[in-house]
């Protein structure tokens, strides 16, 4: 299979998976409408949003993209999936929190061919938890990202970090068991009848294509393609149950216990493209 055909598969599995996560406790819809953000404090308290245009990179169904304008002060954001059942989701939940068009705008398009759909350049673009490991090319990811930044604009990501993506669910703090490719070499094609979310969810597209990505990789993407790093962060905790051993704490995040040593589970990084 080549790029496209990966995409065009995760499309459609991600376009059914937009049917079915906004029933699921995973994301708490109802929770979302009476005011709770589903913004976590990384992103919150790392990132300096107030005020400005903002574009949110594979946004899924909206729901961060709405709380960054909605409870963080952006002036605006447009939240950009591929999926169509995503936008429109999206699209009805701004306007059951009263947003605008003008304050929160949602467009479908492959991240690839934004640039071809969508004109306008932002003063800081956003991606996070769960979004690189379904892109095939982090070269024209990062050149996309180039391209909709203004000069002196900020590109934030946190994301779960690469060192935890080739081991097996099942691992312990005494075995990590390694199940997956860490370089990225070829797809990794999995069929599943759910996702994290939930499962059985009957779906007709149940095969997806993921793709490791080592931090060297992103890192070295992003400055190919002009930016430069301001901060590298990791942090010994997973934003989801990464593996079925994790306890999750008090503010949702996942800690594998009995390590003896703290390893990396998720990362944040912010770049700037100079003026």
């Amino acid at each position: 299979m080549n790029d496209r055909e990966y995409i065009e598969e995760n499309r459609d599995h991600w376009d059914e998976l937009a049917e079915h996560h906004p029933d699921t406790d995973y994301y708490d819809v109802e929770a979302f409408l009476g005011g709770e953000s589903t913004l976590r404090r990384l992103e919150r308290k790392e990132l300096t949003v107030a005020g400005k245009r903002l574009l949110h990179l594979q946004c899924h169904f909206g729901l961060d993209t709405l709380s960054w304008v909605r409870d963080e002060g952006v002036a605006h954001a447009t939240g950009v999936d591929f999926a169509s059942t995503a936008i429109e989701t999206a699209r009805e939940l701004r306007d059951r929190v009263g947003l605008s068009p003008d304050r929160a705008r949602f467009v479908e398009s492959d991240i690839y061919e934004l640039p071809a759909t969508l004109e306008e350049s932002f003063e800081v673009v956003f991606s996070s938890y769960g979004t690189i490991y379904w892109l095939p090319d982090l070269n024209r990811w990062a050149k996309v990202i180039a391209t909709h930044l203004e000069a002196g604009g900020i590109f934030y990501i946190a994301d779960g970090h690469p060192f935890a993506g080739p081991f097996h669910y099942e691992s312990t703090a005494d075995e990590l068991r390694v199940a997956h490719p860490f370089f990225n070499r070829e797809a990794i094609t999995e069929s599943f009848d759910g996702s994290y979310a939930g499962w059985d969810f009957g779906l007709e597209n149940k095969r997806s294509h993921g793709f490791a990505h080592p931090m060297g990789e992103i890192v070295t993407a992003l400055t190919d393609a002009g930016l430069q790093i301001e901060f590298l962060h990791e942090y010994p905790w997973s934003f989801f149950q990464r593996f079925d051993a994790m306890e999750p704490d008090e503010d949702d995040r996942w800690w594998l216990p009995e390590l003896e040593h703290a390893l990396p589970f998720t990362f944040s990084l912010k770049a700037k493209l100079p003026a």
